[in-house]
């Protein structure tokens, strides 16, 4: 049964390209942001030029923002829980698609349920789900890895384990922007030709690439990635 409480931590979609705020966010949550007062964030700096975004009419430098410590994240339980207490309507924002997913947050999320408020998620960009849905792979049954190892051979053992189970679950992952195109390089010597492979970059930006192609085209026509946010998946 859902909370009758009168306090509610909403969780906002960031976008997730540089492209024009309404293409990305819905009109209806804009609203609903402009509302909120406080709001808890993985980056302020990144989190106020959002808002600014949002309405340009509100001083949002008088609206209060607190900053997750990623790295002592249970040391900040009581005040966040201060902060949904003391404020009716609390958002919640990590720097990029929606909180809770491949970013930090799932902890204040906890802290709502086990305090009685209410959890209410707004609709927004992410880019595993645009990626995968773009892809033609298995969407019934997938899995999101986040990064895979960032040294070579390990990256490489890591590859091969989920080429193993790619055909009955899509495998998606991603990587540092300046190691994309090592990522790229190590799919093609590892893959079988047969393996379908997802590059998916600069989700809703300017310049979006989607593409899934068999291993075997990939190499025959190969890409540049660039220095630029890419999702990757395997699939049968």
């Amino acid at each position: 049964m859902q909370s009758t409480s009168k306090e509610t931590l909403f969780l906002i979609p960031m976008p997730i390209s540089e492209i024009e705020l309404n293409w990305s966010i819905p009109l209806s949550v804009i609203n609903q942001i402009s509302k909120i007062q406080c709001f808890i964030v993985e980056n302020a700096k990144v989190s106020r030029h959002f808002l600014k975004q949002v309405n340009p009419k509100i001083v949002w430098d008088n609206v209060l923002i607190f900053e997750m410590d990623k790295h002592q994240i249970q040391s900040q339980n009581n005040e966040i829980l201060n902060l949904m207490k003391q404020h009716r309507l609390v958002g919640l924002m990590s720097d990029a698609g929606l909180p809770c997913i491949a970013d930090p947050g799932n902890h204040v999320v906890r802290i709502a349920h086990e305090n009685g408020i209410t959890v209410k998620p707004l609709i927004g960009p992410s880019s595993i789900i645009l990626a995968l849905i773009a892809s033609g792979l298995n969407g019934q049954s997938f899995k999101f890895h986040g990064y895979l190892p960032s040294k070579p051979e390990e990256r490489k053992q890591s590859i091969s384990a989920l080429e193993k189970i790619c055909k009955e679950s899509t495998q998606l992952f991603i990587e540092a922007p300046y190691r994309n195109e090592a990522m790229f390089s190590d799919l093609l010597k590892t893959l079988s030709p047969e393996t379908r492979l997802l590059i998916a970059s600069d989700i809703c930006g300017e310049n979006e690439y989607i593409l899934c192609k068999t291993v075997k085209w990939w190499r025959e026509y190969p890409i540049q990635i660039g220095k630029i946010p890419c999702m990757f998946a395997i699939g049968a």
